[in-house]
């Protein structure tokens, strides 16, 4: 395991990672351009540090969707 600078902001990254922990500048796993799942994350919401509040709002809304769901069957069941 090699550490490589970030383009970002220079910061010594694993080549591994799949994104700067400092900058949240995705970095090519193993050297190669593939399409990661943080990548599309990232381009789809504009920017690469939004990746990881993308994340937490879709986390909250599944959460949301079950809380809900259970509220629902206890009324349904005890009504």
């Amino acid at each position: 395991m090699a550490l490589i600078p970030c383009p970002a902001c220079a910061h010594t990254v694993s080549e591994q990672a799949f994104i700067c922990p400092s900058c949240g500048h995705p970095i090519a796993a193993g050297g190669e351009n593939k399409q990661t799942a943080i990548r599309v994350l990232g381009g789809v919401a504009g920017t690469y540090l939004s990746t990881a509040a993308l994340m937490q709002i879709i986390v909250g809304v599944v959460f949301c969707l079950c809380t809900a769901a259970v509220i629902i069957t206890a009324i349904i069941v005890n009504g």
